[in-house]
């Protein structure tokens, strides 16, 4: 079971790790695909990032659970 992080006095539940890990996957991702050129593909743009977003969270809380 994944745990809490204390950061400054605020405990961090682990998907609120999950959340703020995946921004700079995120951003990361997000810019690689507009250089390529991918994002122009897609029919709704917004909806297609807060999808991805949505997925690379997904994937991080898998990923705790597993390694814990």
């Amino acid at each position: 079971m994944p745990v809490d992080i204390e950061l400054g006095g605020v405990y961090l539940p682990p998907l609120a790790q999950a959340l703020l890990l995946a921004l700079p996957i995120f951003l990361l991702l997000d810019w690689s695909l507009r250089r390529l050129g991918v994002l122009r593909l897609v029919w709704h743009e917004a909806l297609f990032e807060g999808a991805l977003y949505a997925c690379i969270c997904a994937g991080l809380i898998l990923l705790m659970g597993a390694l814990h």
